[in-house]
């Protein structure tokens, strides 16, 4: 099913967002998102369905698994890691995710994870979904959507082939829960 066919199987009222809050959001993670999926938060964006079970991340809050990491990082682990470090008891941080990222400049984090675009998030945030930003940035037109699977923003794992059969899922949740 395309975009315009699954908003008219779950009779989804045409409001959604407009090009320039779309455009900013691309600005900030610096690629431009599938024209299928830009269309749906164009027509569909602002739809009730969107955040009645899970929730659609709204273009000002698009952002990539590394600005998120690095935003938790710096908010929640920093004053920790750097406190172990200063004392010398960083070996209790030896399989925490989160201490090898930080001990590596960016560009190295895809050693341990890939940075994805996330566009979907449940609705107590035990799991993202989005796009893997190596396939924007090859312009894949329809790439595959991942899911995270520890409950973070590091383990991702293929959820499906495309945006549409996603929103195939995230609706018929929504629509059970409505």
């Amino acid at each position: 099913m395309n975009i315009s066919e699954i908003g008219e199987l779950y009779q989804i009222p045409k409001v959604g967002f407009s090009e320039n809050e779309i455009i900013r959001a691309e600005q900030n993670i610096g690629v431009t998102l599938p024209s299928n999926y830009r269309n749906y938060l164009i027509q569909y964006g602002l739809a009730k369905i969107n955040y009645a079970y899970n929730y659609l991340v709204k273009p000002e809050n698009i952002k990539t698994t590394y600005q998120l990491i690095q935003q938790d990082i710096q908010k929640n682990w920093e004053n920790e890691f750097l406190k172990a470090k200063n004392i010398g008891n960083l070996s209790k941080y030896n399989n925490n995710e989160y201490f090898s990222l930080w001990q590596l400049p960016v560009e190295k984090w895809s050693s341990i994870t890939e940075n994805y675009i996330i566009l979907w998030s449940e609705n107590q945030g035990v799991w993202t979904a989005g796009y893997l930003l190596k396939d924007l940035q090859a312009k894949n037109p329809n790439p595959p959507v991942y899911i995270s699977v520890n409950d973070d923003l590091i383990t991702y794992v293929k959820c499906v082939d495309n945006i549409e059969l996603f929103l195939e899922k995230m609706f018929e949740e929504a629509k059970n829960e409505m």
